[in-house]
């Protein structure tokens, strides 16, 4: 009895480990890595994915950067070439990931520190720690300055909830729909507009009749004497001038005379000097 709660708890026990075991295998093998074609550009992934530079892609400016430290023969122990063979060896070297939005960015500092720690221990830094940590600081400094990428999400799509603060946008306020009118207008009274049926003499009475007359058009006005229903439509424009009241400035009659007297004394005057001068 013991023996076979003994085997229950192993088999109970083992199953659960290849279920957590299988769980953890199987969240490990869903990233994958990305290999950059340099460490400049860009790079497509997916979430999560991690980002890597090929170790060949950076080691020229390993190379350039050693160089700066190196004393000539390699009497201080730096060996530019030396080191940029071991960063060739090192292969990938993550650099970040794939982040969780449309776009990101891997910087310069990034691919720099990811290479100042594959040669942190390698030989060809220098002789003393003082001389290594400058010779790392060179190559992190030439491959900050000449790296960085952008990196894009394929697979990212952009959320659709509402914002964490619960305001609910206002709905968008659409133009009213012009929808056919079942409304019946009631008829229009056209009794007192002219009117004349072809082939048909109308009299003007009827056609203007006297008890309606039509809007804007004058009364017409019935003259005194004038026979019983014969009315004497008188023209429009017809009108009295009105006499205007004297004038301050309006020359008078002796002003005029005066002026007729002045003209014939200078006539005489004028006839009787070109006489003078003839004889």
């Amino acid at each position: 009895m013991n023996l076979f709660r003994t085997t229950r708890r192993v088999l109970v026990a083992g199953a659960l480990a290849v279920m957590f075991g299988g769980a953890v295998f199987t969240g490990t093998a869903s990233a994958s890595t990305v290999l950059a074609q340099g460490c400049t550009g860009s790079v497509v992934g997916n979430i999560g994915d991690e980002i890597a530079v090929q170790g060949k892609d950076v080691a020229d400016l390993v190379r350039a950067g050693a160089k700066e430290q190196e004393i000539f023969l390699h009497l201080n122990g730096v060996n530019p070439d030396g080191l940029a063979d071991t960063i060739t060896k090192a292969g990938a070297l993550p650099v970040g990931s794939v982040p969780n939005a449309a776009n990101g960015s891997i910087t310069g500092d990034n691919v720099a520190t990811a290479v100042a720690d594959a040669l942190k221990n390698a030989d060809g830094l220098g002789f003393s720690a003082d001389q290594r940590q400058k010779t790392l600081n060179s190559i992190s400094t030439k491959v900050a300055g000449n790296c960085g990428m952008t990196v894009y999400a394929g697979n990212y799509s952009s959320p659709t909830t509402l914002p964490s603060s619960g305001a609910v946008p206002p709905p968008a306020t659409t133009l009213p729909t012009s929808s056919p009118s079942t409304a019946i207008a009631p008829p229009r009274d056209y009794g007192n507009i002219p009117a004349a049926v072809p082939g048909v003499a109308v009299s003007p009475g009827a056609r203007y009749p006297t008890s309606a007359p039509i809007a804007g058009l004058p009364t017409p006005e019935v003259l005194p004497g004038s026979p019983t229903g014969q009315t004497d439509v008188r023209n429009a424009g017809e009108a009295d001038a009105i006499a205007a009241p004297p004038s301050s400035g309006t020359v008078q009659l002796p002003m005029l005379l005066a002026v007729v007297a002045l003209a014939g004394v200078s006539a005489a005057l004028v006839r009787t000097w070109v006489l003078r001068k003839l004889s």
